[in-house]
C-alpha cells in the first residue's frame, strides 16, 4: 500500500454528491493502494464513512498570506508518496496545488497547465458536471464510472423525531451563485405540495442557510426545520 492516489474535492454538498461516482470508480480501479481524499472541514467525515478513501486529509484552504500554511500543505504533498492525482475540483485554488508538488510532478487528472492527463475539451465548462468528470476519468484511463449513491449514508435520525413519510429539501446553494438557487417561492410550493400528499418537507441547511429555511418554514406551518442541527 506504499503507492498513495490523491483525490482533490473541496465542495460544495451539491458537487461533492455528484462526485461520488467518480470517487467509486477510481477507488475500484485502484483497489491495491493507498487511496487519500483532501477535502474541506464540513466534509471530511461524510468522505470517510464512503468507503471509498483509506485516509483523508483536511484542507484549511490558507489565504495567501498564511504563508506557513502553505508550506505545511507543500511539505505535505511532496512527501506523502503520492503517485497520481484526481483533480475533482479544478478550481484556480486546486491548479494551485498542482505547483507546490514540485518536480518530479505525479500524474495528474484534471485542467491544470503542464499535467500528464489534461481534460481538454474546449466545451467543458458547459457539460453537466457528471458527464464532464466521466469525460476526464476516461482520459486517464478509468472508463467505468457509476451514477452517484448515497446509500451507505446512514445515520440515527431519533434525536430529530421525525415521521417515517417525511422529503430532505436543501434550499441552500452558493452565496455568490445567485443563479444557482431555486427561488424561496418554489421551495414554500414544494412543501405544501408535499404536506398536501401527507409527506413532512424537513428542511437541512447550514448557518448561511438559516434566514431562508426560517421563511419557509414560517410559511408552511407542517415542514421542519433543522437548520444549523445536521452535518
Amino acid at each position: 500500500m506504499g503507492v498513495n492516489i490523491l483525490v482533490i474535492k473541496l465542495g460544495a454538498l451539491g458537487d461533492m454528491v455528484q462526485a461520488l461516482g467518480p470517487m467509486a470508480a477510481i477507488r475500484r480501479y485502484h483497489a491495491d493502494v493507498q487511496v487519500t481524499a483532501l477535502t474541506t472541514k464540513p466534509y471530511a467525515t461524510f468522505l470517510r464513512a464512503s468507503g471509498f478513501f483509506d485516509s483523508v486529509w483536511v484542507d484549511s484552504r490558507p489565504s495567501l498570506l498564511n504563508v506557513g500554511a502553505w508550506i505545511d500543505l507543500r511539505r505535505r504533498f511532496r512527501n506523502g508518496g503520492i503517485r497520481r492525482v484526481y483533480d475533482l475540483q479544478t478550481s484556480d485554488r486546486s491548479g494551485w496545488y498542482f505547483r507546490l508538488f514540485g518536480n518530479p510532478r505525479p500524474e495528474w487528472s484534471g485542467i491544470a497547465v503542464g499535467c500528464s492527463h489534461p481534460h481538454i475539451n474546449p466545451q467543458r465548462d458547459a457539460m453537466h458536471t457528471i458527464e464532464r468528470q466521466r469525460e476526464q476519468l476516461a482520459i486517464a484511463g478509468i472508463e467505468d464510472v457509476p451514477p452517484p449513491d448515497v446509500g451507505w449514508a446512514l445515520a440515527d435520525l431519533d434525536e430529530y423525531g421525525l415521521l417515517s413519510n417525511y422529503t430532505l429539501l436543501v434550499p441552500g446553494g452558493a452565496r455568490h451563485r445567485p443563479a444557482k438557487r431555486w427561488p424561496q417561492a418554489c421551495y414554500v410550493e414544494l412543501a405544501k405540495k408535499l404536506c398536501d400528499d401527507g409527506h413532512t418537507p424537513v428542511l437541512i441547511g447550514g448557518a448561511d442557510e438559516s434566514d431562508l429555511l426560517g421563511a419557509i418554514a414560517a410559511a408552511v406551518p407542517g415542514a421542519v426545520n433543522l437548520a444549523g442541527r445536521t452535518d
